[in-house]
């Protein structure tokens, strides 16, 4: 008896949904947050008692760090060439070991007040781990780690992001880090709002009540109580101007 082999009609192939590959959510989470229009912008915005002005345009760019303390201006700039301090406005000759924490705080700042902009670049890399469920809604559930070369001073850090199977929103974050000391944070998004057609949002702060928990799992032990809230993430009196 002859078999015939079952082929795929063309109404299948049309309506079976495409598979959507970490690249895809994360760059349809760059459209939804508005991220691609901050390449030619600039951002104001006050972040624990600290003036931060990010100012981009054509792949330049220019983050700037104002605070005071005892009477006195201290005003940091990380740019493409260099990081520089400036004290009352006079440059200030400062060991290569400070200019790297400037370098380190300044970026690590802007990086998440402006999620998920910084997750398209040649240096970073993206896995989907698979999907997940949090408080009864489904998520995407994406890793992101940084190459050496063009990843930054913390390029070592490993993030993890559930991203809205639907809106394709950010709405929790986990990463590693390695500074002074060693630890884990799940971030919790809050307060969201859309500023000249970019989304900003704050982060309530967790950290684990275990000992060196996977990334993946912090999600679980925030819906277990397993987290307890360290801060909140707040970039206030935000203001955007698009070229």
């Amino acid at each position: 008896m002859a078999v015939m082999a079952c082929k795929e009609s063309p109404i299948d192939t049309i309506t079976k949904p495409a598979t959507l590959t970490a690249d895809d959510i994360i760059s349809k989470a760059i459209e939804v947050h508005g991220s691609d229009d901050l390449e030619n912008s600039t951002m104001t915005f006050n972040f624990r008692s600290a003036d931060f002005m990010v100012n981009r345009k054509n792949g330049a760019f220019l983050y700037g760090r104002l605070t005071t303390k005892d009477g006195d201006t201290i005003t940091d700039h990380y740019s493409n060439d260099k990081t520089v301090r400036y004290l009352n406005g006079i440059p200030q000759q400062v060991p290569d070991s400070i200019l790297t924490n400037i370098t380190s705080g300044v970026n690590s700042v802007v990086y998440f007040a402006q999620l998920p902009y910084s997750l398209s670049g040649d240096a970073v890399n993206r896995k989907i781990k698979g999907t997940d469920t949090i408080n009864g809604t489904s998520y995407y559930e994406i890793e992101v780690t940084f190459d050496e070369n063009g990843g930054g001073e913390d390029h070592e850090d490993v993030f993890v992001y559930w991203i809205h199977q639907q809106d394709f929103t950010i709405d929790y974050l986990a990463y590693s880090y390695c500074e002074e000391e060693c630890g884990y944070r799940f971030r919790e998004s809050v307060n969201r709002r859309n500023i000249n057609g970019i989304i900003v949002q704050d982060y309530n702060n967790y950290q684990a009540k275990v000992q060196d928990p996977d990334l993946t799992e912090l999600d679980d032990l925030f819906q277990s109580d397993g987290l307890e809230l360290v801060s909140e993430i707040k970039t206030e009196n935000a203001n955007i101007s698009l070229r």
